[in-house]
């Protein structure tokens, strides 16, 4: 079966997800986006990049920004994302087309109606799959432990319906992370966790054992019905990172949050002072990521 994301010769030819991804692919987002940071960005022919997400996503404008910093042209589409996908994908113009749709698998969906040369960017479809920021998690691993090979990886928080933790699950597998750790409610796991190579732990702290990194993914407490998670406190009392939790880690674990967190919540105010400086560089890393996607898509049409 042909991977969908990859021409009949392998190479890249939309970013939907990380699953599947081949490890030189990764690999190469990552080197090129370093490049990006030392200022040296490859160049890319001129070609639209037509932006198929909320005008008020915080990262419209940073695609839009990204584009043309690269010479390309930012076209925001105005159709629908529901229509778009029923009708104007087959119909652009050859360049890359950043989507983002609340359905899981609408990103694959666009890529099988793509025309040729145009580029698919998935920029985050249902539960599914988000591999820019997810990325960014795994560059700012490699940045600071340098070695991803011997590294335990504790992922904190609701891996059910956050697409980033499915993909910088994939991510660290395909580089190579030997042991990645899960802690939440039976609620907000999914199914398959051993299939990924994921070990979900019973309490908080046989998860944080001895742990050298700690993703913190968000909960949205208000699209989680109390079935899924009884009440803010009880999950703050039950899998809130607080110092006296983190304890159990090793003293130098990076924590990493993927996404906005609530003090209080899924971190306490202690630990969530701690945050700003580390959610500054994975903003870096996410833009640097945001280039390398564009230049390695719009690098590759025909």
């Amino acid at each position: 079966m042909l991977n969908p994301q990859l021409d009949r010769r392998g190479e890249l030819i939309h970013l939907l997800t990380t699953e599947g991804l081949p490890r030189r692919h990764v690999e190469r987002l990552l080197d090129v986006a370093r490049a990006s940071a030392a200022g040296n960005a490859p160049a890319v022919a001129p070609q639209p990049v037509f932006l198929a997400l909320p005008a008020s996503a915080a990262d419209h404008g940073a695609y839009a920004q990204t584009a043309t910093q690269l010479g390309l042209l930012p076209v925001p589409l105005d159709t629908p994302v529901d229509d778009l996908l029923d009708q104007t994908v087959a119909r652009l113009d050859p360049g890359v087309l950043v989507l983002r749709h609340a359905a899981s698998g609408a990103a694959h969906c666009a890529a099988a109606q793509a025309a040729p040369g145009q580029r698919i960017l998935n920029a985050g479809d249902g539960v599914h799959a988000d591999p820019v920021p997810a990325l960014a998690l795994v560059q700012a691993m490699q940045d600071i432990k340098l070695d991803l090979t011997n590294l335990a990886v504790t992922l904190v928080g609701d891996v059910r319906h956050t697409r980033v933790a499915r993909s910088v699950i994939h991510a660290m597998t395909t580089l190579g992370v030997p042991e990645v750790r899960v802690a939440a409610p039976r609620t907000l796991l999914p199914e398959g966790l051993a299939q990924l190579g994921v070990r979900a732990c019973d309490t908080l702290q046989d998860a944080l054992q001895d742990a050298d990194v700690i993703i913190v993914l968000p909960l949205r407490i208000d699209a989680l019905s109390g079935a899924l998670l009884p009440s803010a406190r009880e999950y703050a009392q039950g899998y809130g990172l607080t110092p006296a939790a983190l304890a159990a880690a090793k003293p130098d674990a990076l924590l990493l949050p993927a996404g906005t967190l609530t003090p209080g919540v899924e971190v306490d105010g202690d630990v969530a002072a701690t945050l700003p400086p580390i959610e500054g560089q994975l903003a870096d890393l996410e833009q640097h990521l945001r280039v390398a996607a564009l230049c390695v898509l719009a690098g590759d049409a025909p």
